[in-house]
């Protein structure tokens, strides 16, 4: 017997909840559903494909103290409270070294899986959060756009892979950088939480039965033109909740995680690409990092987060035979200023190291230092290297997708990937 909308609205109401493709979505837990699944199917998202894992280090990083400069004398001058002693530093190339708490890091730079790009900006530095790191996630300074560099990156380069996972955000945010009118791009915390929200004691037919009325309900065929957009996400959402509960089985704890949300959210990418999600991109972020004001120890605190959890993941990665597949960026919407505040914290800057991580890297340092002396109108670091060149070789190089029509031109490739 069909359900009407009226009774699905008060008998399925526990279906939903907000895990957002961009809006309001479903999600549940034990029961199997009888729909197709699509994880395996369409070109560009095999398992075998490579992966872009990108965290977004939120609220400013200060880049000065992440890679140190402590071969420029300004250094010390500039930060009496802040600076770090040379022989705290972890050494890189004799002029420069990483901050003491990212030993895990120093030692895939060691082993040349860590390649640094120096002082990534952009023309005319925008200092406002919001501002800042939108021009990040658009690609573009310029102007004011809707539409995220990594949404372009699937409409134009994945168009015909129709698996539901193929780019995945993980946290509890739905980012700009996936904005598109047509790219849906799950947003998950957790393997565990993201299933259809019904009552385990319900008989299997029941829960058959509310499935097959919601998936009735978001049946295009059924609605008006006007209603399109909204029951492609929803069929969408709910082929996305199918599929990652099929998954979850394969996966083999291997390694032990810090407690910590970005290492809980890499273990979700671990995952769901030891399960063969086939996942071009996973997208996710560490936030804390606008550090106005005593900054020493929650800096060392927030990098310690981001070391522990990436050292943990790739040997996760490892385990699973997938290390050489995965390539991790890390960036920050921009740097700190050079010269510390009163506060004993660093004011909003402009340039930043990016980092650039895993076994398809040519480690080493790209670009040049900024020069702490040498500094622009307002006193902040001159950016080196355009965040755009970055975006345009992992997707043109690593991804294997259409560089051009992501980033709406060419840009230089740089030579970290091996």
């Amino acid at each position: 017997m069909k359900m009407s909308r009226r009774e699905f609205i008060v008998r399925g109401s526990a279906l939903f909840a907000t895990l957002g493709l961009g809006g309001p979505l479903l999600f549940s837990p034990s029961g199997e559903a009888q729909v197709q699944d699509e994880s395996k199917e369409g070109g560009g998202g095999t398992a075998e494909s490579t992966v872009l894992v990108v965290i977004q280090l939120s609220g400013g990083n200060d880049g000065i103290n992440t890679l140190i400069p402590y071969g420029q004398g300004v250094y010390y001058d500039s930060r009496s409270t802040l600076a770090l002693k040379e022989s705290e530093v972890l050494h890189l190339d004799g002029k420069s070294g990483l901050h003491p708490s990212l030993q895990g890091l120093h030692r895939m730079y060691e082993a040349g899986k860590l390649a640094i790009v120096q002082g990534v900006g952009y023309p005319n530095p925008d200092r406002s959060h919001f501002r800042s790191m939108d021009i990040w996630q658009t690609a573009e300074p310029d102007k004011f756009i809707k539409e995220g560099w990594l949404g372009r990156y699937v409409e134009s380069s994945l168009g015909g892979n129709r698996n539901p996972l193929k780019a995945i955000q993980i946290g509890n945010i739905a980012n700009k950088a996936f904005e598109s009118a047509t790219v849906n791009a799950p947003v998950i915390q957790s393997i565990e939480s993201y299933q259809l929200l019904l009552d385990p004691k319900a008989p299997k037919i029941e829960f058959n039965r509310l499935a097959q009325s919601f998936l009735d309900m978001y049946d295009p065929k059924r609605q008006g033109v006007h209603l399109q957009v909204a029951c492609r996400r929803g069929a969408e959402a709910y082929e996305s909740v199918v599929a990652i509960q099929e998954l979850a089985s394969a996966y083999k704890h291997k390694v032990e995680y810090p407690k910590t949300a970005i290492a809980k959210d890499l273990k979700v990418a671990a995952q769901l690409l030891a399960g063969g999600s086939g996942t071009r991109v996973f997208y996710t972020q560490l936030g804390g990092f606008d550090d106005h004001a005593d900054e020493k120890e929650q800096h060392a605190k927030l990098l310690q987060e981001l070391d522990e959890a990436v050292t943990s993941f790739y040997s996760d990665l490892e385990e699973q035979g997938l290390a050489g597949k995965v390539v991790t960026l890390a960036f920050s919407e921009f740097g700190r200023r050079v010269k510390e505040n009163g506060s004993g914290g660093t004011d909003h800057g402009t340039a930043g190291p990016v980092f650039v991580m895993g076994g398809g890297v040519k480690g080493g340092m790209y670009g040049v230092y900024p020069s702490l002396e040498r500094l622009d109108a307002h006193g902040d670091l001159k950016h080196e290297v355009d965040f755009r060149s970055v975006y345009y070789t992992l997707v043109d190089r690593w991804l294997q997708g259409d560089a051009k029509s992501t980033l709406g031109k060419s840009y230089e490739t740089l030579g970290f990937l091996a």
